[in-house]
């Protein structure tokens, strides 16, 4: 039965911008909404750069994201979660020694260049009422948006755009 749920875990992503790039069908066709308040107000969200994503992160009961860290810390990594069941013993972001519990709603902010992994353990099967009503399957699910480090400068934010431009 352990080798059957290691098969069923699951991580997958429905990317609006990767590496920079604006994914314009999947933004028009399925996310329309999402992308007008993303580039309407959100006006420190990495754009212009090779180093800004905006996707949405599933994660299906008990699977792991092992241990990695981002290229770069010029960015800080907001998870956004929308659907996470109510009773989820045993499912965190690790990022260093600190481990953050997903709540529906409140937005996790952490520097992605240090080393970081995710659990997530799924709900307790005993009773439906612990599952989101977005999401009847119990999966996880969070809005993750790169972010200019505050500390850079519009100049340091242009130097950054040329060296590694949108798609690098």
């Amino acid at each position: 039965q352990q080798q059957q749920q290691q098969e069923q875990a699951e991580w997958s992503s429905i990317y609006l911008y990767r590496q920079g790039v604006k994914q314009v069908e999947t933004c028009e066709k399925y996310f329309p909404i999402t992308t007008n308040i993303l580039e309407t107000m959100c006006p420190h969200r990495m754009g212009g750069c090779g180093f800004g994503s905006v996707y949405f992160s599933k994660l299906k009961k008990n699977t792991k994201v092992v241990e990695h860290c981002g290229p770069t810390n010029v960015r800080l990594r907001c998870h956004l979660p929308l659907t996470v069941p109510s009773k989820t013993s045993g499912s965190y972001l690790r990022v260093g020694e600190r481990c953050v519990s997903w709540e529906e709603g409140d937005p996790i902010l952490f520097d992605d260049s240090f080393l970081h992994s995710a659990i997530y353990a799924g709900c307790d099967d005993s009773g439906d009422s612990t599952r989101s009503s977005i999401d009847p399957s119990g999966d996880r699910i969070v809005l993750i948006v790169d972010f200019w480090h505050p500390s850079l400068s519009a100049a340091d934010r242009t130097a950054l755009g040329v060296l590694y431009p949108p798609g690098s």
